[in-house]
């Protein structure tokens, strides 16, 4: 398949312990720590034979395994860089490499030290590593039940690391990411690798591993996509989209690209991987649609409200007799009955995703009271003007700008919202000291996230190391 060695296994590991959890028999794992620092990034250079990408994350791993057979299967960097071209003789990436070479000689000198002798997009047709003394993924036609994936089945593992990362001297990016997410009846893996390159090309590698818990099944899914650069934002263009975000994001990009290689694998009958027998599969009322979803962030799901507490029993009633239904539950859909329950039954499982998308409606309405808009960045040969600090100056309305003169600048707009998330985390340091930090966390990833995306689309920083700098004096 694509190697036997175990997660981590060229590298020492971290003390921290992994994030994982055990369903129906499977044990689901990751492990997201640091960008490997220069030791282990020269031991992995001897090994692999290439020089890494600018940001290698060889400690991470997300890692899927039945623990009664041993069949496992893991997702790491090295791995993955190991199925890497290292001859440079593919007839397809040199093109590639002497076409993006040329669209690029005029404006950078030294742009052929970038062509390497070997496939500089680092790009991998890896599946992950599988490891099992009996049972192996074979050739199948069985696709993934996608109908099954997309009900509103409640999560209760979410998580997402990479693996590597670079952007190309700047001319692009190319990155390998897994996501992992498990509901109570199945699960799905997703290991992405996206490679933007541009003027050249856009290349999307999907492997997708899905489990269903109730019949054991295993089916792994790979896709692989790819067009050429102005071909895709055209087809941008054409939908009137905002061309240059759009390219940033690969969920944007990948029903664009017209599949070039497509494989499906799965357990066999005989060898299949067998749940608990007293498993039951979760359901749903038939009449059950999507629109009834429980709303993904809810502020008075975080503490528990009156769905999540059981009825009080009447003290004039017949300890025999039940209680009689809950006037505050009886009218809630199935899935915000069942939400209830587990949030009253694991409140330390569901606690991050709550405060996840709580977090990051507060940050949106933080980010609104200073908000400010560059026209210019839209109009062909638009000038953006410049304040006397050199900075962009945008249109913004509201008490802030009309009341107190503030100029409408990223950093003012950046100072306001720090402001209002201060008031915020005031607040969150009443939650329990368990809980709190949890939520600090993502009200300040969800600010970062949302000053990078402003930095793209408003003043056209593209060079993540320009971001990151911005950041940081942030």
């Amino acid at each position: 398949m694509n190697g036997q060695s175990g997660p981590n296994a060229h590298f020492a590991s971290s003390p921290e312990p992994d994030n994982s959890i055990t369903h129906h028999g499977f044990k689901i794992t990751t492990r997201k720590l640091p960008i490997l620092k220069a030791e282990p990034i020269e031991r992995m250079t001897s090994q692999l034979g290439i020089t890494p990408p600018e940001m290698i994350f060889g400690d991470n791993v997300a890692s899927l395994e039945h623990v009664a057979t041993g069949w496992t299967i893991n997702f790491n960097a090295f791995d993955a860089l190991d199925k890497v071209d290292k001859t440079g003789k593919s007839m397809l990436q040199v093109a590639h490499s002497k076409e993006w070479q040329s669209t690029r000689e005029k404006k950078h000198e030294g742009i052929t030290e970038v062509v390497k002798p070997f496939d500089w997009s680092y790009s991998t047709d890896y599946k992950g590593t599988e490891q099992s003394p009996s049972i192996h993924l074979e050739p199948s036609d069985t696709p993934i039940p996608l109908e099954l994936l997309k009900r509103p089945d409640p999560i209760i593992f979410f998580d997402e690391i990479m693996l590597y990362e670079d952007e190309m001297a700047d001319n692009g990016i190319t990155a390998l990411t897994c996501k992992l997410r498990v509901m109570p009846a199945r699960l799905l893996l997703l290991c992405r690798f996206f490679m933007r390159l541009d003027g050249v090309m856009v290349r999307i590698r999907d492997t997708r591993v899905f489990v269903e818990f109730g019949t054991g099944e295993v089916i792994r899914e790979y896709t692989a996509r790819e067009d050429k650069y102005e071909a895709v934002r055209q087809k941008l263009a054409m939908k009137g989209r905002d061309v240059p975000a759009q390219l940033r994001d690969p969920n944007n990009l990948v029903d664009l690209l017209p599949i070039v290689d497509k494989s499906l694998e799965r357990a066999s009958r005989t060898v299949a991987i067998r749940s608990p027998a007293n498993y039951r599969p979760f359901t749903t009322s038939p009449s059950f649609s999507a629109t009834q979803a429980i709303p993904q962030t809810a502020p008075q799901t975080y503490l528990p409200s009156a769905a999540a507490r059981p009825p009080k029993q009447n003290p004039k009633q017949d300890p025999k007799q039940p209680n009689p239904p809950n006037k505050e539950t009886k009218d809630l859909p199935v899935s915000a009955k069942l939400a209830a329950e587990i949030r009253k039954r694991a409140p330390s499982v569901t606690e991050p995703y709550i405060a996840y998308a709580v977090c990051e409606k507060l940050v949106k309405t933080c980010a609104t009271q200073a908000d400010y808009t560059i026209p210019q960045r839209y109009e062909k040969n638009g000038v953006i003007p410049k304040t006397a600090d050199g900075e962009d100056l945008g249109v913004g309305k509201g008490w802030w700008y009309e009341s107190l003169g503030l100029h409408p600048t990223f950093n003012n707009w950046a100072q306001i919202t720090f402001l209002h998330m201060y008031a915020l985390t005031v607040r969150l340091r009443m939650f329990p000291a368990s809980a709190a930090p949890t939520w600090h966390q993502h009200l300040l990833d969800h600010f970062f996230y949302a000053a990078e995306d402003r930095m793209v689309r408003d003043h056209n920083i593209y060079s993540r190391g320009v971001r990151n700098k911005y950041l940081k004096d942030l």
